[in-house]
């Protein structure tokens, strides 16, 4: 027995404007690990994650009938995402994350020597991410979590192709330099 191809995402958006609540179910379903790992990208809390991740559901649900399908749907999703992560962290007063000191971990087993350089490393990259101008960092993220063509990240971003381009090499050129500065 063959399996059935699955609908498209825009075939589920007329679906569910016909009335099939199965078909939104299923665009959640679909998409819902992915965004809540973009979301919680920008965010770093899981219950800010969440509501963001509902409220993004809940402008699919009102506004279905504005998807045209001129882009892909998960671009249209993702475009409701920026928008509310950006209100979001604008109504946030910025603070300060204390980050553990990797060394305090450190101690006579010669595996934590090797869990503490990893801690290290990735606490270093994260500060470096975190150091680059919004818009760049938002290319990093749709580029290497959310595997986002250019031109998704144009639409995404309501930018031309190569001002998406410009910000992903600019990223990469900061993030090597920042890192390589780091290491000496």
């Amino acid at each position: 027995m063959t399996e059935q191809p699955q609908p498209s995402d825009f075939a589920l958006v007329q679906a569910f404007l016909g009335g099939s609540e199965s078909a939104f179910k299923e665009l959640v379903s679909r998409h819902q690990v992915r965004l809540y790992a973009f979301v919680r990208r920008q965010v770093r809390d899981h219950a800010e994650t969440a509501d963001i991740c509902q409220k993004v559901f809940l402008q699919v649900f009102l506004k279905a009938k504005g998807f045209r399908g001129e882009s892909e749907f998960r671009t249209w999703l993702y475009q409701i995402a920026v928008n509310l992560c950006k209100n979001h962290m604008r109504s946030l007063a910025r603070t300060p994350v204390e980050i553990t000191d990797p060394d305090s971990f450190i101690g006579e087993d010669p595996g934590v020597e090797t869990t503490a350089q990893s801690i290290r490393s990735s606490v270093a990259l994260r500060a470096a991410v975190d150091a680059l101008p919004p818009k760049q960092r938002l290319v990093l993220q749709l580029r290497f979590y959310q595997d986002c063509t250019f031109d998704e990240m144009a639409k995404i971003m309501k930018c031309p192709l190569g001002t998406a381009k410009a910000n992903y090499h600019h990223a990469v050129t900061n993030l090597r330099r920042v890192l390589r500065d780091k290491e000496t």
